[in-house]
């Protein structure tokens, strides 16, 4: 059976609402001085490196707001900028040691904080909400392409892994 209307506008809240719920969690359990948005930009750079506007792409934001925190992610010693050698007049970005160490700070303090407040949740039931919230992000990613259609649901842990690691 397709999906209902009421069911697609009861989905749109619940995702604004994880995403409001994250955001006041994040702030709340600030336990490093770095923000939630540079967090994504340390994991981006850390994750794909490359150029300033292929990140800003990835993240969905304008240039002159990567480029604000790039800069003090930058001044902090966290980011680092080199020649990109295929195109002299652009720079590429990567994590310093520094940046390498600090993002891990990050995402063990968040892993921790989830964990305990799944502490009543089974692994099974943390995998299948993994697995959907990843497949609606697929198709929500897709929807845009022209020859797009809605994801397949995970089979077995081998697809599972291997969409973990496409992330």
């Amino acid at each position: 059976m397709p999906v209902e209307p009421q069911t697609a506008r009861a989905l749109i809240h619940t995702v604004f609402d994880l995403q409001r719920t994250l955001r006041c969690l994040a702030h709340e359990h600030r336990s490093h001085d770095v923000g939630t948005a540079e967090a994504g930009v340390l994991r981006m750079i850390g994750e794909f490196g490359g150029r300033a506007v292929d990140i800003a792409e990835k993240l969905s934001v304008s240039a002159p707001v990567l480029s604000r925190h790039i800069a003090d992610l930058q001044d902090r010693g966290l980011v680092a900028r080199r020649r990109d050698p295929e195109d002299r007049r652009a720079q590429l970005l990567e994590l310093t040691e520094s940046g390498r160490a600090k993002l891990a700070e990050v995402e063990e303090a968040r892993t921790a904080l989830l964990l305990g407040l799944l502490a009543g949740w089974e692994e099974t039931e943390a995998t299948a909400c993994m697995d959907s919230m990843q497949r609606l992000t697929d198709t929500l990613r897709h929807a845009g392409q022209p020859t797009a259609k809605p994801a397949a649901p995970l089979e077995n842990d081998e697809q599972k892994e291997e969409a973990l690691a496409a992330r």
